[in-house]
């Protein structure tokens, strides 16, 4: 038999043994657990070089379009989720507001794309106008402090004014071609159609209208998926059917869609 003492031997030998593999066990998963996820190619390889955006051509005038429009489908109905903000009776409406479709412009003043759609828009509203009202709303770019300026400046001969005198203004600053429409072109321009521009100058200065270009804005955005300017909501009143056109089209792309929109 086995003495006692070889006993002890063999089981502390096998205590030593066991010690032996579970700290391995423990020491091999710190070292697999100490090490960063791989995320993607390690840090020696060189970054991935960026794809250039595709080059548009530069405008000067609005027949310059059709060089991108070319055959570009017409705009699908668009998500459940998207929906048009309500048109008020206060808002700044051309034409017969009981015509079936609602044409709404959402639109940024000092934007070149906006100055050269905007005398087409009056071509395609004067061809259609016993189908259509065509609704003006702001969509100033996010870091425009001019945008913000002249929409208000718009707000506030409205104020003024009224209605027509709304229109009649904007088609003039629009008509500043290429320009950021400072505080004189604005001021000036006003005095054209009668506005009082001490207090026109006060009204922009004070932001008193400023909520309403925000508004604005806050509707395009959260309801409509609105992030172009201009862009331009088709709403067929009977049907519900809607299109979303975004940017500059030709006054043909325009007319095919107020014609799918109208079925």
């Amino acid at each position: 038999m086995m003495e006692s003492q070889d006993r002890t031997k063999v089981w502390f030998v096998v205590a030593l043994c066991l010690l032996v593999l579970i700290g391995g066990y423990f020491f091999a998963n710190w070292l697999i657990g100490g090490q960063p996820t791989f995320h993607g190619a390690s840090p020696e390889q060189p970054p991935a070089p960026l794809i250039a955006p595709a080059a548009q051509p530069t405008l000067e005038k609005f027949e310059d379009v059709a060089q991108y429009t070319g055959d570009k489908p017409l705009p699908a109905e668009p998500s459940p989720y998207v929906f048009l903000t309500d048109i008020e009776a206060d808002e700044h409406i051309l034409g017969d507001p009981g015509t079936k479709i609602i044409v709404v412009e959402y639109a940024a003043l000092t934007s070149l794309y906006t100055q050269l759609v905007h005398p087409k828009m009056h071509e395609f509203f004067e061809k259609n106008k016993d189908r259509i009202h065509w609704v003006f709303r702001h969509y100033p770019a996010s870091n425009n402090e001019n945008d913000y300026r002249s929409g208000m400046a718009t707000e506030c001969v409205a104020a003024q004014l009224g209605n027509d005198a709304f229109w009649a203004y904007l088609d003039l600053l629009m008509k500043q071609t290429g320009s950021p429409l400072p505080l004189n072109i604005l001021l000036s321009t006003a005095s054209t159609v009668g506005a009082d521009t001490a207090k026109l100058q006060t009204c922009i200065e004070q932001k008193e209208l400023y909520d309403l270009v925000i508004d604005d804005k806050a509707a395009a955005e959260t309801d409509s998926q609105i992030y172009v300017a201009p862009s331009f909501i088709f709403l067929n009143r009977e049907t519900n059917a809607m299109r979303i056109v975004e940017g500059l089209n030709t006054l043909q792309y325009m007319q095919a869609v107020l014609d799918d929109v109208s079925r």
